[in-house]
């Protein structure tokens, strides 16, 4: 999501990007500098992070502009109110530091052999973000689906997938070009609410997106195909749930209905 607002603030003059680990990766494709999280050092510090240890990390820059969040509006010379959406938040901070952010986001190909090469129905049930964020149904719905199934899934978290995706092609902690590449051979993805979903879409990928404890109108990606079950108390963005996991109760049908469109459109 902050891609385009990367893209707009390179444009204003030399750019460091304080990123983890996986920010070359992703960022590669911007004119800056990319290392690691730290203290910051420059005339401006845009914070994209929300948190206060960002605004601590950048409190001897001259401008620091940022949300309101987490108790550190006194350290903040430009304070911008977050957006509904938090794709609008990272505009409105490239704004207020006087850059304009143009189009979605967009992951350049950058000709990285394909992990997996035969077009499939790419899965990702899992999210660093708990419980509330991963939907039960992926093994059902693989074992439906008419198209052969590819299994995705982060850095160390093999063992977490091997019982869900038992028997299937299982892609783990690949680079994001690989990922990439091996993406223009996905007819669509399905995923949680998480990075990877977002990563498909600035690949140009087709994305159904199955929501639990979040919604398609703060984080979802752009132009994604959201499904959510709008309960009392969704959405939370809490890792942990009181209510059975209520939020997570979208039939295998409902989610298979989206994909077979999607691979019609």
């Amino acid at each position: 999501m902050a891609l385009p607002a990367l893209h707009a603030l390179a444009e204003l003059g030399p750019l460091t990007i304080h990123a983890p680990r996986w920010g070359p990766e992703l960022y590669a494709e911007v004119d800056a500098t990319v290392v690691a999280r730290g203290r910051i050092r420059a005339d401006l510090a845009v914070l994209f992070a929300p948190s206060l240890r960002a605004a601590i990390e950048a409190r001897s820059c001259r401008r620091i502009v940022g949300t309101p969040t987490d108790h550190r509006r006194w350290l903040l010379t430009d304070i911008v109110p977050p957006a509904t959406h938090q794709a609008g938040t990272y505009r409105a901070l490239a704004l207020a530091a006087g850059a304009t952010p143009l189009g979605p986001p967009v992951y350049g190909i950058r000709g990285t052999a394909a992990v997996v090469e035969a077009e499939h129905i790419g899965l990702n049930p899992l999210s660093v973000g708990g419980r509330t964020r991963e939907w039960w149904g992926y093994r059902a719905l693989a074992e439906r689906l008419d198209r052969p199934v590819v299994f995705y899934a982060g850095p160390g978290e093999g063992e977490r997938l091997e019982p869900i995706a038992e028997g299937f092609t299982q892609v783990v902690g690949t680079s994001l070009p690989d990922f990439a590449a091996t993406l223009q051979s996905t007819a669509v993805f399905v995923s949680n609410d998480s990075g990877a979903a977002h990563f498909a879409r600035a690949c140009g990928v087709p994305t159904v997106v199955v929501h639990g404890s979040t919604t398609a109108s703060r984080t979802g990606p752009d132009a994604a195909h959201p499904i959510e079950n709008p309960v009392h108390c969704h959405p939370c963005y809490r890792p942990t749930c009181a209510h059975d996991l209520a939020c997570l109760d979208i039939t295998v049908d409902r989610v298979l209905a989206e994909v077979q469109a999607c691979c019609r459109s």
